[in-house]
């Protein structure tokens, strides 16, 4: 799975903490307008430009506004998701992390008068009063924001593409609020990170072997528990029903969430394998537990508006995110939007899990960056998620066998996030965190569009790992929240051995498997009664 552009972000974001590569906002002085850094994308610098949008096309753009008191909002996670912290899993309401960390009326009031003012339709404020949504043609876009929009020839997608020229600008009052206008281009495709083959029979391991290797069977089924489950697509319910009637389980049917719209449900695209596998990867690992199917349009505001909306709902303790792109493929301005909001999930209780990505330590091997450099995939890259990637597991019947790390387990350096206070080694976010089976050549059997296959990918580990805190959080009678910071405290202290499995040969092109944490598996895969043994600790 992929993502978008990116530049880099500014010192106003809240957590996580990113490098301020980009400006503050500078004025204009005929106008003293100020520009909103981190709103252009680096790909307008590659692309030829073909045209210019046309003026009367109807567009919608999501303003995101700036949290508040982010230092102190900083200090708030790293204690409550600390084990030695006396405010650990003390989490807040959404009301309650709107009242101490939101926008305020007065932000939304500025932002919508202004808006409106330039004849723009106002459609719609989040709950969390982060984004507020609103539409009108391409002109009234230009003149509101100044600036010009063009078309785009994309040289290594083959695709053209609308984007702004420059810098959204906005009145100093205006600017002062907001952390950026996404939606001004159409560049952003979130990509699924999955393989697959077709079989004619059920081949590739199904729950049994899942459920037995990582050995989950004393953490019950998830009863209680939801999940929600972040997709660009749809799916069918008569596949997740095969899948349940091959596998004996009594799973309830998942529930559609639309975002903006979106239900891709009656007609699924091309993504319907990664939705599919989704659901029944949970239903795999916690049967019991119920699935939300967030599906939103597949673009920056889309991704926005879905966290946006998962945080606001607050009706998971768990989500599984099987989308991504690397992190110079978006704007910096909407990776720090969805960081807010995914800090807002973190704050709430709410545990991420976001596969690593399937090309290894070179991420941007399919967009203009170029498969030389290395990259890293987000939003698996965001310290308030948990990045997941790949192994390849052998199973002993139904026990574990061994496993090694997979070649395409995305994992390396972000050279955007800095790194938490619980990593250590490096000044930047180091990932993946942890990983499980994602080798094609282990796969899973998975039914979708009407016929058995057999896949693979991080897209398969992330759920794998998000079924795991369902039955944590059903055992336990709390939510694990955001886990990383505990899942280092654990994997740096005597219990490791017995909560994960170490991977310790193996790569992914720059970096190796070995003893303990390592940029290609994380800290390994979990066995599941051993982990959250320490994590009860």
């Amino acid at each position: 799975m992929t993502l978008r552009s990116r530049a880099l972000i500014l010192a106003t974001v809240p957590l996580p903490l990113l490098t301020a590569v980009a400006l503050a906002g500078t004025a204009t002085a005929a106008s003293s307008l100020v520009a909103i850094p981190g709103s252009t994308l680096s790909a307008v610098a590659h692309s030829p430009r073909v045209g210019a949008l046309d003026t009367e096309r109807k567009l919608s753009v999501s303003v995101a506004l700036k949290l508040h008191h982010t230092d102190e909002l900083t200090r708030f996670l790293a204690d409550v998701g600390n084990r030695r912290s006396a405010n650990y899993h003390h989490y807040l309401t959404p009301a309650q992390f709107t009242a101490r960390f939101g926008p305020t009326e007065s932000d939304v009031r500025t932002v919508s008068n202004f808006l409106r003012a330039n004849g723009l339709s106002v459609n719609s404020v989040s709950g969390n009063r982060q984004v507020v949504t609103a539409s009108g043609t391409a002109a009234q876009l230009q003149h509101t924001f100044s600036t010009s929009i063009g078309l785009y020839r994309d040289p290594v997608q083959k695709r053209t593409f609308y984007a702004n020229d420059t810098a959204p600008q906005l009145p100093h009052d205006v600017a002062a609020v907001v952390q950026g206008v996404i939606g001004l281009d159409n560049h952003a495709v979130m990509h699924k990170h999955s393989t697959s083959h077709a079989t004619a029979d059920p081949s590739g391991y199904g729950p049994a072997e899942l459920r037995g290797a990582y050995n989950t069977g004393s953490l019950g089924t998830g009863s209680g528990q939801s999940v929600a489950l972040w997709e660009f697509d749809g799916y069918q319910q008569s596949n997740i029903a095969g899948y349940d009637s091959q596998y004996g389980l009594n799973s309830s049917a998942p529930q559609t969430v639309s975002v903006d719209g979106a239900n891709y449900d009656a007609s699924p695209g091309d993504g319907q394998g990664e939705v599919e596998l989704d659901i029944e990867i949970v239903q795999a690992i916690a049967p019991a537990a119920a699935t939300f199917v967030y599906e939103a349009p597949n673009s920056d505001q889309g991704e926005i508006d879905m966290a946006n909306q998962i945080a606001t709902d607050n009706q998971v303790s768990v989500v599984s995110i099987s989308w991504g792109s690397c992190e110079q493929d978006t704007t910096p301005s909407a990776m720090t939007s969805t960081s807010n909001a995914l800090a807002q999930g973190a704050a709430e209780g709410i545990s991420f899990f976001s596969a690593s990505g399937d090309d290894g330590s070179a991420d941007c091997t399919r967009s203009q960056t170029g498969s030389g450099v290395d990259a890293v995939d987000y939003p698996a890259s965001d310290p308030n998620v948990t990045g997941v990637g790949g192994t390849t597991l052998s199973v002993d019947g139904t026990s574990y066998g061994s496993e090694t790390a997979w070649n395409g387990s995305g994992g390396g350096t972000s050279t955007v996030f800095q790194a938490p206070s619980w990593q250590t080694g490096n000044s930047m976010r180091t990932v993946p965190d942890v990983s499980s089976d994602a080798d094609p050549s282990s796969g899973y059997a998975i039914y979708s569009a009407g016929s058995w296959q057999v896949y693979g990918g991080t897209s398969c580990a992330a759920p794998m790992w998000a079924g795991f805190a369902a039955l944590y959080d059903a055992q336990s009678g709390g939510k694990l929240g955001a886990v990383n910071q505990a899942l280092y405290q654990v994997g740096n202290g005597a219990n490791y051995g017995s909560a994960f499995q170490d991977v310790t040969s193996g790569s992914n092109g720059t970096f190796s498997a070995g003893t303990g944490y390592d940029q290609v598996t994380g800290w390994g895969s979990y066995n599941a009664a051993g982990l959250a043994a320490a994590l009860k600790g």
